[in-house]
């Protein structure tokens, strides 16, 4: 029985870019917002945006394909789980800064993924990048040994009304 959503890799790249383009932040807060907009849309929706795994890292939660792709962008030996992502995007080797050269398509995502986007972009414009590090470090990291993949009921619990969203995930992969 999986206990995850699959990974969606067309959205996982929409929303990369979707992030470096509207805020210019490097590498690593590109990722940790990530973990913030999936953690909100299951809060909001029952599902996250990306479905990809997360690890909780030393310095916070993190997606794990998109990690592995982004090292991939900038020139690491890594799987690049992202689709023609070389067309779209490129990491500084020595900054992390992301580029965004062209859009991918955003048709991939939905209104409810994008309006999670932009909650987490105007929570980080008017609140900073430590804000969204503090998020990357609620409870479900806290319950996580460092390095390992964090459970996705664990994180729904993490959330408001967390036990509603535990329930009907483990429903849903009964």
């Amino acid at each position: 029985m999986p206990s995850h959503f699959e990974f969606e890799p067309e959205k996982a790249l929409a929303v990369a870019a979707y992030l470096a383009d509207r805020t210019g932040e490097t590498m690593y807060t590109i990722l940790k917002m990530i973990y913030v907009v999936d953690r909100l849309h299951l809060e909001r929706y029952g599902r996250p945006v990306t479905g990809d795994d997360f690890i909780a890292m030393e310095q916070g939660a993190c997606p794990s394909k998109i990690y592995d792709s982004m090292k991939a962008l900038r020139g690491e030996h890594k799987k690049n789980w992202l689709p023609e992502s070389e067309r779209f995007l490129k990491v500084d080797p020595e900054t992390f800064d992301v580029d965004v050269f062209d859009m991918p398509s955003l048709d991939v995502l939905s209104e409810s993924d994008i309006e999670c986007l932009d909650a987490v972009i105007s929570a980080l414009k008017r609140k900073g990048r430590w804000h969204i590090r503090r998020l990357a470090h609620d409870s479900a990291w806290k319950a996580t040994d460092r390095n390992k993949p964090m459970d996705l009921i664990t994180i729904a619990e993490s959330l408001n009304d967390g036990a509603m969203v535990a329930k009907h995930l483990q429903e849903r992969f009964q």
